[in-house]
């Protein structure tokens, strides 16, 4: 699928006018792609940055180093401590707190959270690893045995002395393992095709911006031998971005906050969140930028844990060489509209013993905090967060546990079960495969195509973390670069930062989406 579009029609307004004003914000340094439309009496530009003129001449590249500085500077200052120093081997989780409670998430919380992470890499089967990010080094030395040779890497010097004090206790592992302080852009000295697999797992979400992740992953691609494979986990999800916002605010607020206040403190968790937040779309469009990248899987995360690890965030497994897997087209029907209930799986694979689809799988795990969110936005202003509690509480729910789904493709089931978050809904809800052995002993490799996202969902791929000062400077200028070379008719009243023009049916669309709550 071709994501590029064409230019813009101008929506309600003249041609001149629509063209006039594209050709004169296209004049910017700072544009690199824009459009325009008419919306609410006034014309609303759309404009694709463009990444030097942020760098260069606005100083992002600055404030990228100031950001993964300070990042830094966090993790080596949590390692220094006496509670890092009496951790576990291998089981150092010092720093990972709820956003809920502001506290340590459950050891067995994150025990899980370990095991089905190493679970969904070993099953790559890959014997050379490259790790960005390796952290307090849960994942290699867990994974290492099973390797021929383990990089990892990290740009916190605290981080890799704690792992090297651990992996002194375990010579098998260490022979294994070599250890490189440095940031996950560089990869000096790395040949091409030299690893089965990059890996970086809950790194992502530190890199200062998108750019940044993308120059990462491009020379992932290069590093990874054909039919090889670009691990990037516990990625959070920016189309659910509201959604935890609301639900961690709600949890936290008084039973005496009013609504007004609510959306307020949603807006802010919204506007200031330090960490990057990706839309699965983003990995969808890799394939088309680098022809190294075969398919992308966007994967839900197993797990009977409830905490926003497995609520909110997903794994997308990257695929390396072209040409290899075979690509198969399976029907999906609507959860809705199927009519097949959980028990009744496994019975209707063996009676019709062929894959079929089911989209738009209402998520248990969310459903609560999607519901609530949608109550928000036409609640009675004279509610407060103790009423929408208690609303949402009694709400009958039809979610389906993803977990629950999985389980039905246990090892000796005779049949798979995948689950996909690639169409991106900000509803929440999922797809689901499930493949009979026979399918899988003829084609074991197969590629099977996933309902795709709405073109909107590529207008926004991720939000920019700390850069709201910087993105206001760049409409602000190109706003005044409008008002010296347009009549005062033909300028703007709002620049949207996108990070691709959407197509013709969708652009009031996303202006509307964006209005409350805009990505960039």
């Amino acid at each position: 699928m071709d994501r590029s579009v064409a230019p813009l029609d101008c929506l309600g307004s003249s041609t001149e006018q629509c063209v006039a004003v594209q050709q004169i914000l296209c004049r910017h340094p700072g544009v690199r792609q824009a459009a325009v439309v008419q919306h609410g009496g006034g014309l609303v530009a759309l404009v694709v940055p463009d990444e030097a003129y942020l760098d260069d001449t606005l100083g992002r590249s600055n404030a990228n180093a100031v950001a993964l500085a300070k990042w830094q500077k966090t993790y080596d200052l949590n390692q220094s401590t006496k509670a890092a120093a009496s951790a576990p081997p291998g089981f150092n989780t010092l720093g990972w707190d709820s956003s809920y409670t502001r506290r340590p998430l459950p050891p067995e919380d994150m025990r899980e959270w370990v095991d089905v992470t190493v679970a969904d890499i070993l099953r790559l089967q890959s014997r050379t690893i490259y790790e960005i990010g390796c952290g307090t080094g849960m994942l290699l030395i867990r994974i290492a045995p099973h390797c021929d040779r383990y990089i990892a890497v990290d740009f916190s010097h605290a981080v890799l002395c704690r792992v090297r004090e651990q992996l002194r206790s375990m010579p098998s592992v260490a022979e294994r393992v070599e250890l490189m302080e440095r940031t996950a852009d560089n990869f000096d000295g790395l040949a091409p095709a030299s690893f089965d697999a990059v890996v970086i797992n809950s790194a992502a979400q530190y890199f200062p911006n998108l750019t940044y992740l993308t120059r990462v992953l491009e020379n992932a691609a290069r590093c990874v031998r054909p039919g090889g494979h670009i691990f990037v986990g516990d990625v959070r999800s920016l189309p659910l971005l509201p959604a935890f916002a609301a639900s961690v605010e709600l949890f936290q607020a008084a039973d005496d906050v009013d609504l007004a206040e609510l959306r307020n403190r949603i807006s802010r968790r919204l506007r200031h969140t330090p960490e990057l937040v990706l839309s699965p779309a983003y990995f969808l469009t890799l394939t088309h930028r680098f022809p190294g990248i075969s398919r992308v899987e966007i994967q839900l995360r197993s797990g009977r844990s409830d905490n926003e690890m497995t609520r909110y965030r997903c794994n997308a497994v990257l695929h390396v060489g072209r040409g290899e897997e075979p690509s198969c087209e399976v029907p999906f029907r609507r959860w809705s509209e199927d009519g097949c209930t959980l028990p009744e799986i496994p019975s209707r694979l063996q009676r019709q013993n062929q894959t079929f689809g089911i989209s738009h799988i209402p998520n248990a795990r969310i459903e609560k905090d999607i519901l609530a969110l949608e109550i928000l936005g036409t609640a009675d202003p004279a509610w407060t967060a103790a009423s929408l509690r208690r609303e949402v509480k009694q709400a009958a729910t039809c979610g389906i546990h993803p977990q629950d789904l999985l389980d039905l493709g246990a090892p000796n089931s005779g049949f798979q079960v995948r689950l996909s978050w690639a169409a991106s809904r900000r509803d929440g809800t999922f797809d689901a495969l499930f493949v009979p052995g026979s399918t899988l002993e003829r084609c074991p490799s197969a590629a099977f195509r996933w309902p795709e996202p709405e073109p909107s969902s590529f207008v926004h791929l991720a939000n920019a973390p700390g850069q709201t000062r910087l993105r206001a400077e760049l409409t602000e200028r190109i706003i005044a670069h409008c008002r010296e070379n347009l009549p005062q008719s033909f300028v703007p009243d709002r620049v949207v930062l996108v990070d691709s023009i959407p197509q013709t049916a969708d652009a009031l669309a996303v202006c509307e989406q964006f209005q409350g709550f805009e990505a960039k």
